[in-house]
Protein backbone atom coordinates (compact mmCIF):
# COMPACT_ATOMS: atom_id res chain seq x y z
CA UNK A 1 0.00 0.00 0.00
CA UNK A 2 2.95 2.38 0.96
CA UNK A 3 4.76 1.65 -2.40
CA UNK A 4 1.76 2.56 -4.05
CA UNK A 5 1.49 6.21 -2.25
CA UNK A 6 4.65 6.94 -3.80
CA UNK A 7 3.80 5.72 -6.90
CA UNK A 8 1.12 8.01 -7.24
CA UNK A 9 3.29 10.82 -5.68
CA UNK A 10 6.11 10.28 -8.38
CA UNK A 11 2.78 11.29 -10.96
CA UNK A 12 1.77 14.32 -9.21
CA UNK A 13 5.50 15.50 -8.94
CA UNK A 14 5.83 14.66 -12.99
CA UNK A 15 2.97 16.93 -13.87
CA UNK A 16 5.01 19.50 -11.88
CA UNK A 17 7.46 19.55 -14.52
CA UNK A 18 10.70 21.17 -13.57
CA UNK A 19 14.41 20.27 -14.58
CA UNK A 20 14.71 17.26 -13.25
CA UNK A 21 12.41 13.91 -14.26
CA UNK A 22 10.34 11.98 -11.50
CA UNK A 23 11.31 8.39 -12.59
CA UNK A 24 9.87 5.38 -11.10
CA UNK A 25 13.04 3.48 -9.99
CA UNK A 26 13.64 2.21 -6.53
CA UNK A 27 16.45 5.27 -6.74
CA UNK A 28 13.37 7.87 -6.11
CA UNK A 29 11.19 6.12 -4.04
CA UNK A 30 14.09 5.83 -1.56
CA UNK A 31 14.22 9.65 -1.85
CA UNK A 32 10.34 9.95 -2.03
CA UNK A 33 10.44 8.14 1.63
CA UNK A 34 12.74 10.59 3.72
CA UNK A 35 11.06 13.20 1.51
CA UNK A 36 7.46 12.24 2.73
CA UNK A 37 5.89 10.05 5.36
CA UNK A 38 3.07 8.24 3.45
CA UNK A 39 0.50 10.63 5.05
CA UNK A 40 1.97 13.62 3.74
CA UNK A 41 2.30 12.04 0.44
CA UNK A 42 -0.90 11.26 0.48
CA UNK A 43 -1.87 15.33 1.11
CA UNK A 44 0.73 15.83 -1.35
CA UNK A 45 -1.30 13.96 -4.24
CA UNK A 46 -4.60 15.66 -3.57
CA UNK A 47 -3.34 18.60 -4.01
CA UNK A 48 -3.91 20.64 -7.49
CA UNK A 49 -1.89 22.42 -9.11
CA UNK A 50 -3.03 25.95 -8.13
CA UNK A 51 -2.72 26.97 -5.11
CA UNK A 52 -5.06 26.32 -2.27
CA UNK A 53 -6.48 27.11 0.57
CA UNK A 54 -6.40 24.88 3.58
CA UNK A 55 -9.52 25.03 4.62
CA UNK A 56 -10.73 24.68 0.68
CA UNK A 57 -8.38 22.04 0.11
CA UNK A 58 -9.96 19.99 3.32
CA UNK A 59 -13.59 20.70 2.44
CA UNK A 60 -13.81 20.11 -0.92
CA UNK A 61 -10.93 17.41 -1.86
CA UNK A 62 -9.63 15.60 1.45
CA UNK A 63 -12.81 15.59 3.46
CA UNK A 64 -10.81 15.93 6.29
CA UNK A 65 -10.91 18.68 9.46
CA UNK A 66 -9.79 21.76 8.18
CA UNK A 67 -7.62 22.19 11.07
CA UNK A 68 -5.80 19.23 11.14
CA UNK A 69 -5.12 19.33 7.10
CA UNK A 70 -4.04 22.84 7.54
CA UNK A 71 -1.72 21.15 10.55
CA UNK A 72 0.05 18.73 8.47
CA UNK A 73 0.57 21.61 5.58
CA UNK A 74 2.02 23.83 7.92
CA UNK A 75 4.59 21.05 8.81
CA UNK A 76 5.67 20.03 5.28
CA UNK A 77 6.01 23.83 4.17
CA UNK A 78 8.62 23.82 7.20
CA UNK A 79 10.01 20.69 5.36
CA UNK A 80 10.45 22.28 1.70
CA UNK A 81 8.16 20.29 0.45
CA UNK A 82 5.36 22.24 -0.45
CA UNK A 83 5.11 26.35 -1.12
CA UNK A 84 2.82 28.76 0.89
CA UNK A 85 1.84 32.27 -0.73
CA UNK A 86 -0.04 34.59 1.47
CA UNK A 87 -2.71 36.56 -0.60
CA UNK A 88 -5.46 39.31 0.52
CA UNK A 89 -5.10 37.95 3.94
CA UNK A 90 -5.13 33.98 3.15
CA UNK A 91 -2.85 31.45 3.12
CA UNK A 92 -2.56 28.74 -0.08
CA UNK A 93 -0.66 25.74 -0.67
CA UNK A 94 1.01 24.18 -3.60
CA UNK A 95 3.19 21.24 -4.17
CA UNK A 96 6.26 22.28 -5.35
CA UNK A 97 8.25 20.54 -8.33
CA UNK A 98 11.36 18.19 -7.23
CA UNK A 99 14.02 20.69 -9.03
CA UNK A 100 13.73 23.62 -8.90
CA UNK A 101 11.70 23.45 -5.49
CA UNK A 102 12.23 20.91 -3.27
CA UNK A 103 15.67 19.84 -3.81
CA UNK A 104 17.08 23.34 -2.94
CA UNK A 105 14.93 23.24 0.11
CA UNK A 106 16.47 20.86 1.79
CA UNK A 107 19.92 22.69 1.09
CA UNK A 108 19.47 26.06 1.10
CA UNK A 109 19.64 26.88 5.24
CA UNK A 110 22.98 24.86 5.11
CA UNK A 111 22.75 22.38 7.59
CA UNK A 112 24.74 19.39 8.30
CA UNK A 113 23.04 16.85 10.22
CA UNK A 114 22.90 12.98 9.84
CA UNK A 115 19.16 13.47 7.79
CA UNK A 116 20.57 16.05 5.50
CA UNK A 117 23.75 13.93 4.63
CA UNK A 118 21.52 11.06 4.16
CA UNK A 119 19.53 12.92 1.80
CA UNK A 120 22.33 14.47 0.17
CA UNK A 121 23.46 11.08 -0.83
CA UNK A 122 19.70 10.02 -1.84
CA UNK A 123 19.62 13.29 -4.37
CA UNK A 124 22.98 11.98 -5.87
CA UNK A 125 21.95 8.60 -6.59
CA UNK A 126 18.60 9.76 -7.97
CA UNK A 127 20.85 12.40 -10.09
CA UNK A 128 22.75 9.79 -11.24
CA UNK A 129 20.16 7.70 -12.51
CA UNK A 130 18.09 10.52 -13.85
CA UNK A 131 21.50 11.98 -16.05
CA UNK A 132 21.33 8.52 -17.88
CA UNK A 133 17.64 8.79 -18.23
CA UNK A 134 18.33 12.11 -20.15
CA UNK A 135 21.00 10.55 -22.39
CA UNK A 136 18.08 8.35 -23.65
CA UNK A 137 15.32 11.09 -23.66
CA UNK A 138 12.93 11.07 -26.80
CA UNK A 139 13.28 14.28 -26.89
CA UNK A 140 17.11 14.11 -27.82
CA UNK A 141 16.90 11.35 -30.61
CA UNK A 142 14.19 13.95 -32.48
CA UNK A 143 16.39 17.11 -32.09
CA UNK A 144 13.19 19.11 -30.05
CA UNK A 145 13.90 21.80 -28.54
CA UNK A 146 12.77 22.31 -24.98
CA UNK A 147 11.92 25.83 -23.17
CA UNK A 148 14.35 25.50 -20.19
CA UNK A 149 13.35 26.38 -16.10
CA UNK A 150 16.52 28.93 -15.83
CA UNK A 151 18.84 31.50 -17.94
CA UNK A 152 21.96 33.17 -17.70
CA UNK A 153 22.29 36.85 -17.09
CA UNK A 154 25.62 38.89 -17.87
CA UNK A 155 27.37 40.70 -15.62
CA UNK A 156 25.60 44.00 -15.81
CA UNK A 157 29.01 46.06 -16.11
CA UNK A 158 30.34 44.22 -18.53
CA UNK A 159 27.19 45.13 -21.28
CA UNK A 160 28.65 47.94 -23.33
CA UNK A 161 26.78 51.47 -23.07
CA UNK A 162 26.31 51.13 -27.05
CA UNK A 163 23.78 48.29 -26.39
CA UNK A 164 20.10 48.36 -25.70
CA UNK A 165 19.93 46.63 -22.97
CA UNK A 166 16.43 44.76 -22.52
CA UNK A 167 14.87 45.38 -18.58
CA UNK A 168 14.95 41.63 -17.93
CA UNK A 169 18.69 41.74 -19.00
CA UNK A 170 19.41 43.96 -16.42
CA UNK A 171 20.17 42.28 -12.29
CA UNK A 172 19.83 45.57 -10.87
CA UNK A 173 16.19 46.04 -12.08
CA UNK A 174 15.04 43.26 -10.65
CA UNK A 175 16.58 44.09 -7.60
CA UNK A 176 15.68 47.55 -7.31
CA UNK A 177 11.68 46.56 -7.53
CA UNK A 178 11.39 43.44 -5.70
CA UNK A 179 9.59 43.79 -2.40
CA UNK A 180 11.36 41.11 -0.94
CA UNK A 181 14.69 39.74 -1.26
CA UNK A 182 16.24 36.69 0.43
CA UNK A 183 20.06 35.06 0.37
CA UNK A 184 20.72 31.89 1.67
CA UNK A 185 23.37 28.98 1.14
CA UNK A 186 23.79 27.62 -2.09
CA UNK A 187 22.12 24.42 -2.24
CA UNK A 188 24.05 22.94 -5.07
CA UNK A 189 27.58 23.92 -3.36
CA UNK A 190 25.97 22.46 0.11
CA UNK A 191 24.99 19.09 -1.69
CA UNK A 192 28.39 18.67 -2.54
CA UNK A 193 29.64 18.87 0.23
CA UNK A 194 27.89 16.91 2.49
CA UNK A 195 28.52 13.88 0.23
CA UNK A 196 32.33 14.46 0.25
CA UNK A 197 32.97 16.85 -2.75
CA UNK A 198 32.94 20.18 -1.21
CA UNK A 199 33.47 23.55 -3.60
CA UNK A 200 36.13 26.52 -2.44
CA UNK A 201 34.12 28.77 -3.84
CA UNK A 202 31.75 31.14 -1.64
CA UNK A 203 28.39 29.22 -0.85
CA UNK A 204 26.47 32.58 1.36
CA UNK A 205 25.40 33.86 -2.61
CA UNK A 206 22.23 32.16 -3.52
CA UNK A 207 18.90 34.95 -3.79
CA UNK A 208 14.96 34.56 -3.91
CA UNK A 209 13.03 37.22 -4.58
CA UNK A 210 9.22 38.50 -3.98
CA UNK A 211 6.71 36.00 -2.72
CA UNK A 212 9.66 33.05 -2.72
CA UNK A 213 12.07 35.27 -0.55
CA UNK A 214 9.04 35.90 1.62
CA UNK A 215 8.70 31.90 2.18
CA UNK A 216 12.31 30.81 2.50
CA UNK A 217 12.83 33.42 5.51
CA UNK A 218 9.49 32.88 6.74
CA UNK A 219 10.39 28.67 7.23
CA UNK A 220 14.08 29.62 8.26
CA UNK A 221 15.67 28.59 5.07
CA UNK A 222 17.47 32.36 4.37
CA UNK A 223 17.40 35.64 5.34
CA UNK A 224 16.00 38.62 4.17
CA UNK A 225 18.20 41.48 2.98
CA UNK A 226 18.40 45.01 2.05
CA UNK A 227 18.22 46.06 -1.68
CA UNK A 228 21.77 47.62 -0.80
CA UNK A 229 23.08 44.34 0.54
CA UNK A 230 21.73 41.96 -2.33
CA UNK A 231 23.78 44.13 -4.74
CA UNK A 232 26.87 43.59 -2.86
CA UNK A 233 26.27 39.67 -3.19
CA UNK A 234 26.67 40.32 -6.68
CA UNK A 235 29.54 42.47 -6.62
CA UNK A 236 30.85 39.22 -4.41
CA UNK A 237 29.68 36.27 -6.64
CA UNK A 238 31.38 38.00 -9.71
CA UNK A 239 34.71 38.97 -7.59
CA UNK A 240 34.09 34.53 -7.29
CA UNK A 241 33.71 34.07 -10.54
CA UNK A 242 30.25 32.85 -10.34
CA UNK A 243 27.74 32.65 -13.42
CA UNK A 244 24.40 34.65 -12.63
CA UNK A 245 21.60 32.02 -13.47
CA UNK A 246 17.88 33.57 -12.93
CA UNK A 247 14.13 31.96 -13.64
CA UNK A 248 13.51 32.30 -17.55
CA UNK A 249 11.00 34.75 -16.80
CA UNK A 250 10.93 38.51 -17.84
CA UNK A 251 8.38 40.35 -15.74
CA UNK A 252 9.77 39.42 -12.03
CA UNK A 253 12.25 36.84 -11.25
CA UNK A 254 11.97 33.85 -8.23
CA UNK A 255 15.64 33.76 -8.06
CA UNK A 256 19.04 33.80 -8.86
CA UNK A 257 21.84 31.30 -7.95
CA UNK A 258 24.88 32.31 -8.12
CA UNK A 259 26.68 29.44 -9.74
CA UNK A 260 30.16 27.04 -10.12
CA UNK A 261 30.48 24.45 -13.49
CA UNK A 262 32.01 22.58 -11.02
CA UNK A 263 28.41 21.74 -9.01
CA UNK A 264 25.39 23.40 -10.30
CA UNK A 265 23.40 21.67 -11.99
CA UNK A 266 22.08 24.37 -14.74
CA UNK A 267 25.41 24.82 -15.77
CA UNK A 268 26.49 21.45 -15.89
CA UNK A 269 23.41 20.56 -18.17
CA UNK A 270 24.43 23.59 -20.62
CA UNK A 271 27.55 22.34 -21.13
CA UNK A 272 26.47 18.68 -21.76
CA UNK A 273 23.69 20.15 -24.22
CA UNK A 274 21.63 17.24 -24.07
CA UNK A 275 18.43 18.51 -22.31
CA UNK A 276 19.27 22.30 -21.12
CA UNK A 277 18.04 23.29 -17.85
CA UNK A 278 19.20 26.91 -18.56
CA UNK A 279 19.09 29.21 -21.66
CA UNK A 280 22.59 31.15 -22.60
CA UNK A 281 22.17 35.22 -21.84
CA UNK A 282 21.25 37.41 -24.10
CA UNK A 283 25.06 38.09 -25.05
CA UNK A 284 27.98 36.93 -26.21
CA UNK A 285 31.90 37.33 -25.97
CA UNK A 286 33.77 38.34 -28.54
CA UNK A 287 38.28 38.68 -28.80
CA UNK A 288 39.82 41.21 -30.85
CA UNK A 289 42.34 38.65 -32.50
CA UNK A 290 44.79 41.43 -33.18
CA UNK A 291 45.18 43.31 -29.57
CA UNK A 292 45.25 39.83 -27.36
CA UNK A 293 48.56 39.35 -25.58
CA UNK A 294 47.67 35.71 -25.37
CA UNK A 295 48.31 35.92 -21.64
CA UNK A 296 45.55 33.59 -20.63
CA UNK A 297 44.05 35.16 -17.76
CA UNK A 298 40.19 34.63 -19.22
CA UNK A 299 41.07 31.05 -19.72
CA UNK A 300 40.47 29.97 -15.74
CA UNK A 301 37.24 32.19 -15.26
CA UNK A 302 34.99 30.34 -18.14
CA UNK A 303 33.21 27.95 -16.34
CA UNK A 304 32.04 26.42 -19.71
CA UNK A 305 35.62 25.80 -21.81
CA UNK A 306 34.90 28.63 -24.17
CA UNK A 307 37.90 29.72 -24.54
CA UNK A 308 41.50 28.22 -25.47
CA UNK A 309 44.85 29.20 -26.48
CA UNK A 310 46.58 28.07 -30.09
CA UNK A 311 49.93 29.19 -29.73
CA UNK A 312 49.27 32.99 -28.27
CA UNK A 313 45.98 33.33 -29.89
CA UNK A 314 43.23 33.15 -27.86
CA UNK A 315 40.50 31.35 -29.32
CA UNK A 316 36.82 31.08 -28.64
CA UNK A 317 34.36 28.65 -29.29
CA UNK A 318 30.84 30.04 -30.00
CA UNK A 319 28.95 27.22 -28.93
CA UNK A 320 30.20 26.71 -25.95
CA UNK A 321 29.65 30.85 -24.94
CA UNK A 322 27.16 31.56 -22.32
CA UNK A 323 27.85 35.48 -22.59
CA UNK A 324 28.17 35.39 -18.45
CA UNK A 325 30.64 38.37 -19.10
CA UNK A 326 32.95 37.04 -16.52
CA UNK A 327 36.16 36.83 -18.51
CA UNK A 328 35.61 40.36 -19.15
CA UNK A 329 36.51 41.59 -16.11
CA UNK A 330 40.39 40.22 -15.87
CA UNK A 331 41.28 40.54 -18.76
CA UNK A 332 44.38 43.13 -19.07
CA UNK A 333 43.90 44.28 -22.43
CA UNK A 334 40.82 44.95 -22.79
CA UNK A 335 40.29 42.78 -25.95
CA UNK A 336 37.31 41.06 -24.52
CA UNK A 337 33.50 42.39 -24.85
CA UNK A 338 29.84 41.41 -24.90
CA UNK A 339 28.05 41.60 -28.07
CA UNK A 340 24.38 40.88 -29.10
CA UNK A 341 23.77 37.19 -29.51
CA UNK A 342 21.90 36.77 -32.94
CA UNK A 343 18.35 35.38 -32.38
CA UNK A 344 18.46 36.30 -28.43
CA UNK A 345 15.55 34.24 -27.32
CA UNK A 346 13.32 36.49 -25.25
CA UNK A 347 12.04 34.93 -21.78
CA UNK A 348 8.83 33.99 -20.92
CA UNK A 349 6.69 36.77 -19.37
CA UNK A 350 5.95 34.97 -16.06
CA UNK A 351 5.80 31.93 -14.67
CA UNK A 352 2.33 30.92 -16.26
CA UNK A 353 3.74 31.59 -19.75
CA UNK A 354 6.85 29.73 -18.71
CA UNK A 355 5.09 26.90 -17.87
CA UNK A 356 2.73 26.94 -20.79
CA UNK A 357 6.00 26.99 -23.30
CA UNK A 358 7.60 24.46 -21.06
CA UNK A 359 4.33 22.13 -21.09
CA UNK A 360 4.28 23.03 -25.59
CA UNK A 361 8.07 22.19 -25.81
CA UNK A 362 7.61 18.85 -24.11
CA UNK A 363 4.41 17.97 -26.51
CA UNK A 364 7.57 18.00 -29.69
CA UNK A 365 8.23 14.29 -28.50
CA UNK A 366 5.23 12.61 -27.81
Amino acid sequence: MTELVYEKLADALSIRGGGIPAVKCEEFFALLGELFTPEEAELAIKLPISPIPAETFAKEIVGGDPKEVKGLLETMADKGTIFTVDRDGQRFYVLMPLVPGIFEMQFMGGEVSERTKRLARLFDDYFDLAREVEAHHPAVSKGCTIVPFARVISVETDIPTDVTIHPYDRVSKYIAKADHIAVGICYCRHHGELVGHPCSKPKDVCMAFGPQAKYVAERGFAKLVSREEALKVLDRSEEAGLVHCSSNTGKYINFICNCCGCHCGILQSIKRGVIPMGAVSSFIVTVNEDECSGCGTCIDRCQMDALFLDGAMLIRKAERCIGCGLCISVCPTEVLKLELRKGAAVPPHDQRELNAAMMVSLQQFK
